[in-house]
């Protein structure tokens, strides 16, 4: 009897762990390698759902149900003084990255996901590939899956010179429990997505699910996500921690110094309605993460496929990150099915399909941000005016639609 063909991926977050459910299923041996050690649940914070997502979760046997997110029928403008200036209806669906994740991960046979296992480098072959590991340990299959993430280790080796690119703008974001939070705070916020426009910035908020997917009032969280423009060296101080180390673009939040924190929380009651205001200064640990896009050039290097975010980053405006990775997973698993057993093949058609859509979310998630970035980032011709913020027409088109099957999302938003 002929051994399962082998799958090698880097990363097991939630791009890593549906190409190997995936995989499985289609009659793959997958194994994992992810890099960091203990449970991944804590990362990440809010997230749209799409019911691609949802499909793809039920079809691997992931537990999930999209009466556990929750439910947004619009999205609405809401001026200074707490006054809806603009409302479009747009059933949506948001949740908690941890949601996820946790079920994914419960699938993933423990002898097939390894930890702490930092890749090296690979070689390869034209029938096999080989991931040599920091430790000593190397790993030989038919493929392997580059889902290691922004700076990914995968993409580097071929692409050395493909690297984040800074979009001019950072994003403050946090959760707070409802039950920390005053009626009319509430009321204010209501089932909608709030906006919020204070000069040159953009802010959203909502509510997500709390402890154990509760949607009960009372029970449920209000999440925040503030962009807010940032120069370059103004970056470079705001991720050096107090002993003088600088971060790059990702700090852990216990190491931000206090005063950028109370800095924003500061301006919330400047610049933004009293309602949200409330919501920054009640939320305790707030994230910070400098907002970029990257766009590769290619998806496949002989027997390695990159996927998710170590292929395409779109900005957060798009809320269409997991969904991308879970659609690549998908097409990754249809087409090595579909070439019987030919990887290459398969291989060259995953590429054709998934860059054509990174390209397109990346381009519209720029599109949503340019007023964002055009404090430090200005036209190349100086004659020409700065982008103006019209924040009804970005209420209308934000998001990822193309990834939204709206007929089924309002079916839910009707249950």
């Amino acid at each position: 009897m002929p051994s399962r063909p082998r799958a090698l991926i880097i990363g097991g977050s939630v791009g890593g762990l549906l190409a190997s459910a995936l995989l499985r299923k289609a009659g793959w041996e997958a194994v994992i390698f992810e890099r960091a050690r203990g449970d991944l649940a804590g990362r990440g914070a809010g997230l749209g759902i799409s019911q691609d997502l949802v499909d793809i979760m039920h079809k691997v046997g992931a537990r999930f149900d999209m009466s556990s997110g929750s439910a947004h029928p619009s999205y609405a403008w809401m001026g200074k003084d707490e006054k809806i200036l603009f409302e479009h209806a747009r059933p949506t669906v948001g949740s908690t990255w941890p949601r996820v994740y946790q079920p994914l991960r419960e699938l993933a046979p423990e002898e097939h996901y390894r930890q702490g296992m930092n890749l090296v480098r690979i070689e390869q072959t034209d029938t096999k590939v080989t991931a040599y590991f920091a430790d000593g340990a190397s790993e030989t299959g038919d493929l392997l899956v580059g889902a290691d993430g922004l700076y990914s280790t995968v993409r580097r080796q071929f692409l050395p010179d493909v690297d984040p690119v800074y979009a001019s703008y950072v994003a403050w974001r946090g959760i707070v429990e409802e039950t920390n939070m005053p009626e009319a705070v509430l009321k204010a916020i209501g089932h909608r997505i709030v906006f919020c426009y204070p000069d040159g910035e953009m802010l959203l908020c909502m509510t997500v699910p709390g402890t154990g997917d509760d949607m009960r009032p009372g029970h449920r969280r209000i999440y925040f996500i503030w962009y807010r423009p940032v120069s370059r060296d103004r970056l470079v101080e705001m991720f050096t921690d107090a002993s003088g180390k600088n971060h790059g673009v990702s700090i852990p939040p216990p190491l931000i110094r206090p005063e950028f924190p109370a800095e924003v929380k500061s301006d919330a009651y400047k610049l933004l309605p009293a309602c949200i205001a409330e919501v920054i200064n009640r939320t305790p640990q707030i994230l910070l993460q400098a907002v970029s896009d990257l766009q590769t050039p290619k998806m496949v290097f002989g027997r390695v496929a990159l996927m998710g975010d170590a292929a395409f980053i779109a900005r957060p405006h798009t809320a269409a990150g997991v969904s991308k990775a879970a659609l690549d997973a998908q097409c990754l698993a249809d087409e090595l099915t579909a070439s019987d057993g030919d990887v290459p093949l398969a291989l060259a058609r995953y590429e054709r399909q998934r860059m054509a859509f990174g390209q397109k979310l990346c381009a519209h998630s720029r599109y949503l941000g340019a007023f964002l970035e055009a404090r430090f980032s200005p036209p190349e011709d100086p004659h020409t005016p700065g982008l103006k913020c019209d924040p009804a027409q970005i209420i209308r088109d934000y998001g990822a639609q193309m990834l939204l099957r709206d007929a089924e999302i309002s079916a839910f938003q009707a249950h």
